[in-house]
């Protein structure tokens, strides 16, 4: 069955005929408008084959692989659990401050200091120590015990109380991890790192203050304390400040499945990179450079404490492999990328998955054109659409909320989007990159519905928001819990089908969104739609809209799903938007 879903897909097609797409790409040098009809079957099948094997690249709970009956060399295997790191601190870090970036939800995000490099020594954090030399992840082990945490969770909590504070609520959290990345077979970096920090929070009635320090010494313990008490002298009165009710902390550990450690030595990452690329460049000789691939293991732990008597942590892990490849020359140059993220190192897509994907995402862009300016139907794919509910997410957080800085302010109980639109959080879920069993509270999750029949039904609210508010918190200080977009009944082929002329947008440019007015206004490719057929790729291109007309345009949810941080969805259909080009 599969092997058949496949062939109707046109990978034999695609794999037999190779050379003749080749050529025929060969003899174009006219630069015209019109393709002749060899030229676009060419071309629309090559488009086809990229875009159509996510259908079966985002099924979840599969691991497709091809075998000889398809007469390819590389195996296709699946996963979804993708993350976007950057979009998820960049739509979600308004809601709960920055200093939240001290508290727990750092012993994640110190591990992407090989990802996305080192930040220095910003709030006292060493949080990336890059390398020359090979430095194995064997035995991948922790400096610290959970019971070390504790025992520094509550010196701190007791210095806090002997100076006379109020409340104290404190985060203690360490992480490693390395990231290695290969570009044209080479290797490019190596980085090792090792981060540990301590957050305290204290309180002297409703003042409250501050201060971190990454050294776990005794004496540097209470130097913490004090002038996090010191700062605290000296802010304003805040009656919203201190902690959440005791009644609504979590109280029994919960084991969500969350730490699976990756025992990969670098040589091991080293050659996993390097077949992830190989892979990218066996696809086609149109593939002419690269941007590395990469491997990165990364684990983390944390314990959170307070002075209600609440202390709970654990420890979770995040892998990813990527690979973007270049294709093309000169100025017609196109690039793409795809990547696999996931608790466990034993749900990542294959290397040679991942890599060829990515290839032919990157071929499937050539010769790129732009459009003349109208107004069409717009397909998200899968990737772009967890953006768009990331959108929404932040316009309905607290921050937002109660600053009143949001085109969604007192929507809650009125209809956004249309009635077959629901959105439920999971924080339960196991091995889910969004889970935990309480927030940066403390408070304990649980699951609800977010928006039912189109309709919201509650915000995203820490325990201060909440208060700013008037209402109760929802556990979410920190930012969302795997968040799940029903899916419709349409695969990705039937959301073209149900476009029919429009625009597909694979990748979205900037950041131009206006949460105050519900603005929208982002650099855009992809590819034009005709006949419910992909035509030609297209660039340079602006799409534009207003988020309200655009949450309620949404014409189908596909179910195409792909999991990208704390967001789950399939491709989205908006019924029109402004598509700016010539």
């Amino acid at each position: 069955m599969l092997a058949g879903d496949f062939a109707e897909h046109g990978f034999v097609f695609e794999q037999a005929h190779a050379q003749a797409f080749q050529r025929v790409l060969a003899r174009r040098g006219d630069g015209g408008n019109t393709l002749d009809l060899v030229e676009r079957r060419a071309y629309r099948r090559r488009i086809e084959v990229a875009h159509e094997a996510a259908d079966v690249l985002h099924l979840a709970p599969l691991r497709a692989v091809l075998g000889e009956a398809l007469g390819v060399a590389h195996g296709f295997a699946q996963v979804v659990g993708q993350i976007d790191f950057l979009q998820l601190i960049a739509t979600e870090v308004d809601e709960f401050g920055a200093h939240v970036l001290q508290r727990r939800h750092f012993a994640l995000f110190l591990g992407l200091a090989g990802l996305v490099g080192g930040f220095g020594g910003f709030h006292g954090y060493d949080y990336s120590l890059r390398i020359s030399v090979p430095f194995p992840m064997s035995g991948h082990e922790f400096s610290y015990s959970q019971h070390r945490l504790r025992d520094l969770a509550q010196a701190v909590l007791d210095h806090a109380r002997k100076l006379g504070a109020n409340a104290c609520e404190t985060d203690v959290s360490e992480g490693i991890g390395q990231c290695v990345t290969v570009r044209r077979g080479e290797v490019e970096t190596i980085e090792y790192n090792r981060d540990k920090g301590i957050g305290v929070t204290v309180y002297l009635g409703t003042r409250r203050g501050h201060a971190s320090t990454s050294d776990f010494s005794a004496a540097a313990l209470r130097a913490t304390v004090e002038a996090a008490l010191s700062i605290a002298r000296f802010t304003a009165e805040d009656p919203c400040a201190g902690l959440p009710d005791a009644d609504l902390l979590a109280k029994a550990p919960m084991d969500l499945d969350l730490f699976h450690p990756w025992d990969l030595p670098v040589e091991e990452a080293i050659e996993l990179a390097r077949r992830c690329e190989q892979a990218a460049f066996a696809v086609s000789p149109l593939v002419t450079n690269s941007e590395g691939a990469s491997v990165s293991a990364q684990q983390s732990q944390f314990v959170s404490a307070n002075s209600l008597g609440f202390m709970d942590g654990y420890a979770t892990t995040r892998h990813y492999l990527s690979c973007a490849p270049i294709v093309g020359k000169g100025s017609g140059m196109q690039r793409d990328d795809w990547y696999s993220g996931h608790r466990d190192p034993a749900d990542l897509a294959s290397a040679e998955a991942i890599g060829d994907y990515a290839a032919r995402r990157a071929l499937s862009r050539l010769k790129a054109r732009k459009l003349k300016t109208r107004q069409v139907p717009v397909l998200l794919e899968a990737p772009l659409a967890t953006g768009l509910i990331g959108s929404f997410v932040h316009a309905i957080s607290g921050g937002s909320l109660y600053r009143k800085s949001s085109f969604l302010v007192d929507s809650l109980g009125k209809q956004v989007f249309p009635s077959f639109v629901r959105i439920d959080e999971r924080p339960h879920l196991k091995k889910g990159l969004a889970s935990s069993p309480f927030d940066d509270d403390g408070v304990a999750t649980k699951d609800r519905s977010v928006v039912v029949g189109g309709v919201v039904q509650g915000y995203f609210l820490s325990t201060y928001t909440a208060r700013k508010l008037g209402m109760p918190t929802t556990g979410n200080a920190g930012g969302s819990h795997n968040l799940v977009v029903e899916s419709g009944d349409l695969d990705f082929r039937g959301l073209l089908k149900e476009m029919g002329t429009g625009l597909l947008v694979t990748e979205l440019l900037g950041h131009g969104i206006n949460y105050v007015t519900g603005d929208y206004s982002r650099g855009a490719a992809g590819y034009w739609v005709e006949g419910g057929e992909i035509a030609y790729p297209v660039q340079e291109i602006t799409i534009a809209g207003n988020l309200k007309d655009m949450f309620r345009d949404i014409a189908a949810v596909g179910k195409d799903t792909v999991v990208r941080g704390s967001k789950q969805v399939g491709s989205i259909l908006i019924g029109r938007m402004t598509v700016a080009g010539n």
